[in-house]
């Protein structure tokens, strides 16, 4: 049996990119388990040789979040046990950790496996050590991650920027780049030929907050552009106290009945909400490292093109690396005046846009085009190996 073993503290079912994996994994090994900690319901199918392991029972991010230091640490031993444990079980050919706190679990139990294997950490997310509660399991996980680029044999990243993070001098494995696009096999179900009518709606994906020109998209919902009125779809979590600063502006405007807020939904759900949409809001403002790294990273910006969304971008040297060559790429900064403007483009040509984005996704931008170079190395090690 060729297996994998997973390690993720959190819950798959956030990260797409992670699913989109799951699925590529699954035809290279003969059975994966997923080791996870339960902040979500299980809504996702995986295939047939997959299985997701919830250490404890549910719970939120945020009762985790507001749980005693004795209690997170409860919680994370038990996670690491059954790490451990399924790894001895299972005895994977290969340990794939999704996270610098998965990552520390594995430095801590490495010595007590005793079988041949590859260890394998794909990180998602910069982790900025002075951002982090001293003393805190993240801090320490943060704490060690440079360490294990001495015994790493498989590296990866969403987005080749991040490299200068991390002690690629120290590394001697193999690093993949796996860009965070959508997967094929899933978003080819939710889309159809896209015609403009009278009522025009844009949808912000993600978390609900400033710096992403919401707050500037609001004014123009009173306006006609080329004939049409606006709608806004706010998709994601968004805290109460920005969600009622939303609301009080929408009211000033006399626009509220042209906002729809749509919180949290499994990921299975996203397309069927992104695929009622016209125009795809992918203003990512933020300059912490994380957002001014994000052009092949943010997994939204491509799922409103594989359903066929132009998309409005932030104007940053990093965006336009990646998405400027693109007809239905559109870069903006954060201002009504020019949002409007670049509304009024996409609205002048939207049937060749809309066509040319879920033709670009087909051709380059999807999940499994960017996974090929990892497939393609683990069947190899697998013919080496036989």
């Amino acid at each position: 049996m060729r297996n994998l073993v997973i390690g993720i503290y959190f819950h798959p079912e956030a990260f797409p990119p992670t699913l989109n994996a799951v699925s590529e994994l699954s035809e290279c090994f003969d059975q994966i388990t997923i080791v996870h900690r339960p902040h979500l319901h299980n809504t996702w199918k995986y295939p047939a040789n997959v299985r997701a392991l919830a250490s404890g029972s549910f719970m939120t991010a945020k009762q985790q979040e507001a749980a005693s230091v004795g209690s997170k640490a409860g919680f994370y031993i038990r996670y690491v046990y059954l790490f451990l444990k399924q790894c001895i079980r299972e005895k994977p050919e290969v340990i794939l950790v999704y996270d610098s706190i998965s990552l520390y679990a594995y430095h801590m139990i490495k010595r007590l496996l005793r079988f041949k294997h590859k260890v394998w950490y794909h990180n998602h997310d910069v982790v900025e050590l002075p951002l982090l509660r001293r003393f805190s399991i993240g801090w320490f996980a943060a704490r060690k991650e440079a360490g294990a680029f001495d015994y790493l044999d498989m590296f990866s990243l969403p987005t080749n920027e991040r490299l200068a993070h991390f002690p690629m001098q120290r590394f001697k494995g193999h690093y993949f780049f796996i860009p965070n696009y959508p997967a094929k096999k899933f978003y080819l179900q939710f889309y159809r030929r896209r015609t403009l009518q009278q009522t025009v709606r844009l949808i912000f994906q993600g978390h609900i907050g400033p710096y992403h020109g919401i707050e500037e998209t609001i004014p123009l919902l009173k306006e006609s552009i080329m004939g049409h009125q606006l709608e806004l779809v706010l998709k994601g979590p968004c805290q109460e106290d920005y969600r009622e600063r939303i609301l009080q502006q929408a009211m000033a405007y006399n626009v509220t009945g042209s906002i729809t807020f749509i919180g949290i939904t499994p990921y299975a759900d996203v397309p069927a909400t992104t695929s009622t949409c016209h125009i795809g809001i992918g203003i990512l403002a933020k300059k912490d490292i994380m957002n001014t790294t994000l052009g092949t990273a943010s997994n939204k910006l491509y799922e409103y093109a594989a359903v066929g969304l132009p998309v409005l971008y932030y104007n940053s040297e990093n965006f336009t690396r990646h998405l400027g060559k693109y007809t239905w790429a559109f870069p903006v900064d954060t201002t009504s005046d020019d949002i409007k403007e670049k509304l009024t483009s996409v609205l002048q040509s939207y049937d060749q846009l809309s066509a040319a984005a879920h033709y670009d996704f087909l051709h380059g931008l999807n999940f499994e085009a960017g996974f090929k170079q990892v497939k393609a190395y683990l069947i190899q090690e697998r013919k080496d190996h036989i």
